[in-house]
């Protein structure tokens, strides 16, 4: 109510007094208004550092969707195939590969299913038909009992061009399969199916002379492979043949030049005999923990640089009034120091930069190969205790323990523990998985303090702490305009009484003459 009567009320500003009313309600207003602006600070640090704490989730999700690819055994068991003729056959990993070697003997190449296609070598001599006739199209013979339902009678008039004829044919290959093209360097006309295989088949069926001189469709036909009846029915097709193959001695028959066999793909080019050697790829293993330690590190460094941000207590989030007398750039720089330290040496961070040293420079228990268990030993090593977990790769001792024992190097990354004691199921853990639980269990303590800005509702600990500021910011909104309001009536009603006694005053000079 209080507002409302203000918002109706009416506001004299120093009309008999003289004074600058205006000015002295907004002064008053200042220093009542101050518990609301430190909400307003307060609201706005707290939105700061929840937005900076969904910066470091955005950047911990990135890091465990990299420490969930060193997880995977596949990571680290990429093959290198190297053919002897690469004439013969190549191949390529596509899985897991159990030997070391595949001797590959073509005895033949398998061969695709063909199309049945047929070319007539058109007689026009002008740009259209110049006479009307027809011819039926099908991909069936004229006594298949189904060939009424695919068979399309083709209408072609005087007026046509070649064009308009191929564009008929075209139009009812969804009932026929048949497809037209006209060459016009050859003056032909090919039909070709869009089936391939034995069954597959043209069938032209005229008796119009026209179709005949013009298209030259002829009843029967001499090319070698066509068929020919009383319909005038052509067929050119072939079904597919499997091709012949011996790997390691053993034959196999295969429908395609290209197939996978004990997770190799191979690729037969032509008959013959050919070894293929299955080597580890220790090019590609080596990149993989090389991109991940680079990923790490620029993880590490930005943690680091937040947690360590100098805290420039003097700067406050600025007020609308404050940021209206400054520059936009004033702004800009006092707000970056304002946001400055707002995560400094932050519990949740704080720890996992910890955690993940600890597991980084921890042995990996029961890899079976104790040169290989622990990260220094495959020549990468933590820096200065000031760099808080960073690491540095000797790539001649990486490259040789992967050389070594590829499979100790996998284990050191991937390997997994079925114990129920949380201590040995940690020593017996590879450093992916140790690393990937830990950035885990952060991203939930920050999901849990922050929230997350994909969420319909926010009930962290910010979010909930929010909500409870910005009540307290209206209230204090409705209060102070009530507090302003008092003010107007008191001036107001000054105003009145000393404008009342000035006509009083003034009506006794005059009786008084």
């Amino acid at each position: 109510m209080a507002s409302t009567t203000s918002s109706t009320s009416i506001r004299m500003s120093g009309l008999v007094s003289g004074l600058d009313t205006d000015s002295i309600v907004k002064n008053l207003m200042k220093a009542e208004s101050a518990p609301l602006n430190k909400l307003l600070q307060k609201k706005q640090t707290e939105e700061w550092q929840r937005d900076q704490y969904r910066e470091m989730n955005a950047l911990l999700l990135d890091l465990r969707s990299a420490t969930s690819n060193m997880k995977l055994q596949g990571t680290f068991q990429k093959k290198v195939m190297a053919s002897d003729n690469d004439s013969i056959a190549t191949a390529k990993q596509k899985g897991f590969p159990s030997a070391s070697t595949y001797n590959v003997n073509v005895k033949t190449l398998p061969k695709a299913a063909e199309a049945a296609s047929v070319k007539f070598t058109t007689k026009m001599t002008g740009d259209t038909m110049g006479q009307d006739f027809s011819f039926t199209i099908s991909p069936v013979d004229a006594s298949d009992a189904d060939s009424a339902s695919k068979s399309v009678k083709i209408q072609v008039s005087a007026s046509d061009t070649m064009n308009d004829v191929i564009a008929k044919i075209n139009a009812a290959s969804s009932t026929t399969g048949i497809k037209a093209n006209y060459l016009a360097d050859d003056k032909s006309i090919t039909l070709t199916t869009a089936a391939a295989g034995d069954t597959a088949a043209v069938f032209i069926d005229t008796d119009d002379a026209a179709a005949t001189s013009l298209l030259g469709m002829t009843k029967g036909n001499t090319n070698t492979g066509w068929g020919s009846s009383s319909t005038a029915a052509y067929k050119k097709s072939a079904a597919a043949e499997p091709g012949s193959v011996e790997i390691n001695g053993i034959p196999y028959s295969v429908a395609s030049s290209t197939f996978t066999f004990d997770g190799v793909e191979f690729n037969l080019k032509n008959t013959g005999s050919t070894k293929i050697d299955v080597k580890q790829d220790e090019d590609a293993i080596f990149n993989a923990i090389k991109t991940y330690v680079d990923k790490y590190n620029d993880v590490i460094d930005k943690l680091n640089s937040k947690i360590s941000e100098t805290k420039y207590r003097d700067y406050q989030p600025l007020l609308d009034e404050e940021k209206q007398a400054m520059t936009d750039k004033q702004v800009e720089q006092w707000e970056d120091k304002a946001k400055s330290g707002l995560l400094k040496q932050d519990p949740i961070l704080s720890g996992l930069l910890s955690q993940m040293r600890t597991a980084l420079s921890s042995d990996v228990a029961g890899t079976g190969d104790d040169k290989h268990n622990n990260l220094s030993e495959i020549g990468i090593t933590t820096g200065s205790y000031y760099e808080n977990g960073k690491l540095y790769i000797d790539e001649t001792k990486l490259r040789q323990a992967i050389s070594e024992n590829g499979t100790a190097v996998m284990d050191l990354f991937t390997k997994t523990s079925t114990s129920t004691d949380s201590a040995t199921k940690y020593s017996e853990s590879g450093l992916a998985q140790r690393l990937y639980d830990q950035i885990n269990n952060a991203m939930t303590k920050i999901t849990d303090k922050a929230g997350s800005a994909a969420a319909l509702t926010d009930n962290s600990v910010l979010g909930k702490d929010l909500t409870s500021i910005a009540k307290q910011i209206s209230d204090w909104q409705a209060r102070l305009q009530d507090i302003e309001d008092r003010y107007w009536k008191k001036f107001t009603a000054m105003e009145t009484a000393m404008s009342k006694a000035n006509s009083q005053s003034s009506w006794l000079t005059q009786q008084l003459g």
